[in-house]
């Protein structure tokens, strides 16, 4: 396999960084500014309710550990190997009770959306990029000399 054509990570390597949302962290394995792709390793807290949100792009998803289920749905359960493809277009409210944590592919942006469905925020490949860099460079910066990455 030719070096350029592939890009890989182990993500039990990298730092978990706070997200968007209180209570989640994320890790940033891949962002794509041509395709507006990225990919994450996403961990959420118990207890911690995603407000309403709007999906520009398609996200695939599989859930690691713990799970959700979504507001309108309550009775759908998103367990450990559970693989969700959420459309473009796509407009809901996860609820994670218990904790939860999943790899996710994110097809463009994501808009959070208030009770009357107007756009209270956007997060997309932009964003994480630029919130990775800032949150492990002061991670990096934190470190005495010689200590090991956390």
């Amino acid at each position: 396999m030719q070096r350029d054509t592939l890009i890989y990570c182990k993500p039990d390597d990298l730092p978990w960084v706070p997200w968007a949302l209180p209570g989640a962290d994320f890790k940033l394995l891949h962002a794509d500014p041509d395709s507006g792709r990225f990919s994450l390793m996403i961990r959420l807290a118990g207890g911690v309710d995603a407000p309403m949100h709007r999906h520009i792009g398609a996200v695939e998803g599989c859930v690691l550990a713990g799970g959700f289920y979504y507001d309108d749905q309550p009775d759908v359960w998103f367990g450990p190997g559970c693989y969700l493809l959420e459309r473009d277009g796509a407009v809901h409210r996860p609820v994670c009770p218990h904790g939860a944590e999943m790899f996710a592919v994110y097809y463009g942006a994501v808009e959070g959306l208030d009770a009357a469905g107007n756009v209270t925020g956007r997060i997309d490949w932009r964003w994480h990029v630029k919130a990775w860099r800032l949150r492990t460079a002061s991670a990096r910066r934190a470190r005495s000399p010689g200590q090991a990455p956390a």
